[in-house]
């Protein structure tokens, strides 16, 4: 029986190299470039954009482009914190969308790396096996849950043969990464501190690392959290970690299986000391790139313990199947019981994979809601906030970019 996680990852492969360079900088320019609307209402929309690819900064000779700052949005995350959001300035956000896409069938090898026995589920890009060669318009964050319980159904189909689940997660990923380690991620931290490489613009790892710099007052340590530019440089840096990783783990012949999600890897293995080497040598692979294991969200669980999530057991309960449409009546139990698995786990996503149900791939609402229907009731304001945050609902405030 093939495995279903190598699989996933040839297939991924297999989409993302159908992409075209000028789809994909459309895409970052137009869709990419605000925080996305499953975690933030779309309170923004790109209505102007460049509609040619055209190279803004010129940065060979030592020219720089302009110092700016992101402009920070925050919404609350909990009750005590707010999650922040960095919007780049948009002239610095089409260079880097430019150079990306013109480099688009390197990138990809960089993004899924042969060498790497990580297998990842969380490509920054809206690939979908319905339309390959094409973007999605909604971006794949809104499908995060979807994703996840994906690779924990791959996980589950090879789990037999092994007996724990290491949980491992990176410390505070995006602000913590170092601008220079983009250039490393894309030609060899060795190749780049070769000569005079550091400063070569000829080498699109190097150009990257500027225009980030320059877009967050040229800092060297964070990149903001939102745009898509951000996804696809910090997978690339994930994903050459995952190398080291992979070289490690194989140096001491561990045998297990690994994916991650974005920051968040879930490693199957036979023995507890095989998960504490595991550990060691993701410790050891984040190092070379300037980043740390966060310390509390690392564990070693007996199986089937850490595969399956309890949520995901009483959602299914309330909606065991998709449908392409939903009644009132359908809808207003099915958000209630929402309402009140949420309460009981917050913060573990069941909101967003409610948002996600209840849209289609093309991001219309599987439910029309009429005024007639609306109760004047609490209950009905907090819905409304919550189809507010979906693509689709509420009102845009239209943004103009360039």
């Amino acid at each position: 029986m093939p495995n279903p996680i190598k699989t996933h990852r040839a297939e991924t492969k297999r989409m993302a190299k159908s992409l075209k360079s000028k789809d994909i900088y459309h895409w970052l320019v137009q869709y990419g470039y605000f925080p996305e609307s499953y975690v933030l209402p779309p309170c923004f929309q790109v209505v102007k954009h460049p509609n040619t690819m055209r190279q803004i900064f010129r940065l060979a000779g030592g020219r720089k482009p302009p110092i700016k700052e992101c402009v920070h949005v925050q919404f609350p995350k909990s009750h005590l914190a707010d999650r922040i959001f960095g919007i780049p300035h948009p002239e610095h956000n089409s260079d880097i969308s430019l150079h990306i896409a013109k480099n688009w069938k390197s990138i990809v090898e960089k993004l899924i790396p042969k060498e790497s026995d990580v297998v990842c589920y969380s490509f920054p890009l809206p690939i979908n096996t319905r339309m390959p060669g094409r973007l999605g318009v909604i971006r794949s964050g809104r499908s995060i849950y979807e994703f996840l319980a994906m690779a924990e159904e791959d996980l589950v189909a090879v789990a037999f043969p092994y007996k724990y689940l290491v949980k491992a997660d990176i410390k505070a990923f995006y602000p913590s990464i170092y601008s220079h380690s983009i250039a490393w991620a894309s030609h060899s931290k060795r190749n780049i501190r070769r000569g005079r490489n550091r400063s070569n613009m000829n080498f699109v790892g190097n150009r990257l690392d500027v225009l980030f710099q320059y877009l967050n007052d040229q800092r060297t340590v964070g990149i903001p959290i939102g745009p898509i530019i951000s996804d696809i440089v910090a997978e690339m840096i994930a994903a050459s970690v995952d190398v080291i990783f992979s070289k490690y783990v194989r140096s001491q012949n561990i045998k297990c299986e690994m994916v991650r999600f974005k920051d968040d890897y879930r490693i199957l293995v036979h023995s507890k000391s095989d998960g504490q080497r595991i550990i060691k040598s993701l410790q050891s692979a984040l190092l070379e790139f300037n980043l740390e294991i966060s310390e509390q969200k690392t564990i070693i669980t007996n199986l089937p313990e850490g595969l399956f999530r309890p949520w995901v057991s009483k959602y299914h309960t309330i909606h065991p199947k998709k449908l392409d449409r939903y009644s009132w009546k359908y809808f207003r139990e099915w958000y209630l019981a929402v309402a009140r698995i949420d309460d009981e786990h917050p913060g573990v996503g069941v909101i967003d994979r409610f948002l996600a149900d209840l849209h289609d791939y093309d991001g219309n609402m599987k439910i029309v809601l009429n005024e007639r229907w609306t109760p004047k009731t609490g209950q009905w304001l907090r819905c409304e906030l919550l189809i507010n945050m979906s693509p689709q609902g509420g009102h845009h405030d239209k943004a103009q970019t360039t």
